[in-house]
């Protein structure tokens, strides 16, 4: 007789509970810079150049106010700063200041730290492999682009 299939052996639960465990050690990591994980996509975005406060609601995904609530944070570590449009005076841009660019630096070093700790069990061959396939599982679900 066959074993029976568990919701807990699905490829979605994994990921899902290895997500969770992920971005806990990651906040963790984060904490003593005054960061969180969501702040993260904010300095990854503006790393490209000053954007419209929307436009960093649309690409994130969330709402106008969580945004701003993210932005206020950030600006009290003077990571970023709020500048006006010259070309629209009603809209403000949000830039990154020479401390968000350090942070972001950071950042990046510190994920790369939760990388290494997560893919310790595993080949480097396979981590190359783990990584292509994400990314292509990433792209054709569209939460990257391709």
């Amino acid at each position: 007789m066959a074993a029976e299939e568990s919701l807990t052996d699905t490829v979605g639960f994994l990921l899902g509970k290895l997500g969770q465990q992920v971005n806990v050690r990651f906040a963790d990591r984060l904490a003593p810079l005054g960061l969180r994980p969501r702040h993260c996509a904010v300095l990854e975005l503006l790393s490209g150049g000053p954007l419209a406060q929307l436009e960093l609601a649309k690409a994130i995904g969330v709402t106008a106010s969580v945004v701003v609530d993210m932005l206020d944070e950030l600006e009290q570590l003077d990571a970023i700063r709020r500048v006006r449009d010259t070309a629209d005076r009603r809209r403000q841009l949000i830039e990154l200041t020479p401390t968000g660019r350090e942070l972001r630096h950071q950042t990046l070093s510190l994920a790369r730290q939760n990388d290494e700790e997560l893919l310790a069990a595993i080949s480097p061959a396979e981590a190359a492999a783990l990584r292509h396939t994400l990314g292509r599982i990433a792209a054709a679900t569209g939460l990257i682009a391709k």
